[in-house]
């Protein structure tokens, strides 16, 4: 029985392997482990489902990988989802702020890894680009 945390680095990530492209693998490994957390606390499939989409999403709008994240595409996001033709409530957008805050926390807890693995193969770390200055606050 592995002693890894579920989630953590070391249980999507075999060490020695060079992938042909190295960062969507590690931000793929990032995603698997945060579905696989999500499902050792029993949360349900759509939630989890739903999240993994957004997280996705994030990436590609940003055009970058959680290591290269800032709070500055929290912010450029939010406002692509708020302008326009189709514009989100602000309930959605905070639910999006919400998911992407925990996944923020989750690739950087260092019981799970992501950390040492980033700044071993990229020089960079992630970091919560999420705070009260970028995000919606609780709505009444």
């Amino acid at each position: 029985m592995s002693s890894k945390v579920p989630g953590s680095a070391g249980l999507v990530l075999v060490d020695g392997v060079v992938h042909l492209d190295e960062p969507a693998a590690v931000f793929e490994g990032m995603v698997t482990g945060w579905e696989r957390q999500q499902r050792s606390r029993m949360l349900g499939e759509g939630t989890i489902s739903s999240r993994l989409t957004l997280v996705r999403r994030f990436a590609v709008f940003a055009e970058s990988y959680p290591w290269s994240w800032t709070p500055a595409d929290v912010e450029d996001f939010t406002i692509s989802l708020t302008s326009g033709a189709l514009k989100l409530a602000p309930s959605t957008i905070r639910g999006y702020h919400l998911t992407l805050r925990m996944f923020c926390d989750y690739v950087t807890d260092t019981r799970y890894e992501w950390p040492r693995q980033c700044r071993d193969r990229f020089g960079s770390v992630p970091s919560q680009v999420c705070h009260e200055w970028n995000t919606v606050a609780h709505l009444n």
